[in-house]
């Protein structure tokens, strides 16, 4: 998620570079997912982060189904999503043809943090074998067809790889950070951090982002869910990585942010969250047991309703589809 997110960010800043040295008029088309990890989040943060001096006064944007309904089903919702985008589409004209004013060195920081990122990814999930097999039988990423909540299939290809996944069931799955990597790395990294997190928009968003979805997980769900591996040792390994890389990164998002509490700032939402969760936590626990009762065999069409039912139920409660 650091990785893609900052080499979207350099790419931008270098395409409006290129098209301004060229004469050419550039709108980029901004695909924005349910979400964090495929561009959801807040539009009006996203719009601010954009690369200083980026913003033409043009946008175009494309989202995805589910959050067409969560945004704009109800007029109310519409006006007021609308207007976010319009506030900061103005307030990105005010910053039009500005340089950027941030010192080289925030930009080195998040260059080491990202290459740690893709390097941690690589070695422990997409190279990890013991994944892939955890992930399809500890969530129920074989059952997304059913349940019919993408417009194409869950898998591009039979193949039994990671990148025969379509983002809809992956999403569901991971996110990790290498900020305490970072603060380890020398004196006075930590109050970096703080400095770039307080000063460089983009990584502020993907701060606040990190920490959303941080915020609707919970781990004792999430040891119900892996219980559905049938191999004790690697349930172990994979689980134990999940659960200390979660661990780690809530703790430095803390330290950066300064708050003792997962969006202690966002009160509205958080308390949102808390209100969803006696709802989202039966259908988690329905679905563990659902798909428990078809790995022993039961087959039925009676099985396949209630648990695409779940499938559909926990996705609208947590907003988090691809």
């Amino acid at each position: 998620m650091l990785t893609s997110t900052w080499e979207l960010y350099k790419a931008h800043r270098d395409l409006h570079k290129a098209a301004k040295e060229y004469g050419v008029k550039l709108r980029l088309f901004h695909g924005r997912g349910g979400t964090v990890g495929r561009g959801g989040g807040p539009t009006h943060a996203a719009i601010l982060a954009q690369p200083p001096g980026c913003f033409s006064g043009h946008i175009r944007i494309t989202e995805q189904g589910e959050v067409l309904n969560w945004k704009y089903a109800d007029p109310v919702l519409a006006e007021w999503n609308l207007e976010l985008m319009i506030a900061a589409s103005l307030e990105m004209m005010t910053l039009r043809g500005e340089e950027s004013q941030h010192p080289a060195r925030w930009e080195e920081a998040i260059e080491e943090m990202s290459q740690e990122a893709f390097s941690v990814y690589r070695r422990e999930i997409a190279e990890n074998p013991d994944v892939l097999e955890y992930f399809e039988q500890a969530t129920p990423v074989n059952e997304l067809d059913t349940a019919r909540i993408g417009s194409r299939p869950s898998r591009r290809s039979k193949g039994p790889r990671l990148e025969d996944l379509r983002a809809i069931p992956w999403v569901f799955g991971w996110m990790q950070s290498p900020l305490d990597q970072f603060a380890q790395g020398g004196a006075g990294h930590e109050q970096l951090l703080r400095q770039i997190a307080r000063g460089f928009p983009v990584f502020a968003e993907l701060l606040r982002n990190v920490e959303l979805g941080m915020a609707k997980a919970d781990l004792e769900i999430a040891r119900d869910y892996s219980s559905l591996v049938k191999n004790t040792e690697l349930r172990k390994r994979v689980f134990s990585m999940l659960e200390e890389e979660f661990l780690r990164s809530r703790r430095m998002i803390l330290r950066v942010t300064g708050q003792r509490e997962l969006l202690g700032r966002n009160r509205v939402l958080a308390r949102s969250i808390r209100l969803r969760n006696p709802y989202v936590d039966p259908m988690s626990l329905i679905q563990v047991e659902l798909l428990r009762r078809k790995q022993s065999g039961q087959q039925s069409s009676e099985l396949e309703y209630p648990l695409g039912a779940t499938i559909n139920g926990i996705a609208a409660g947590l907003h988090n589809t691809g």
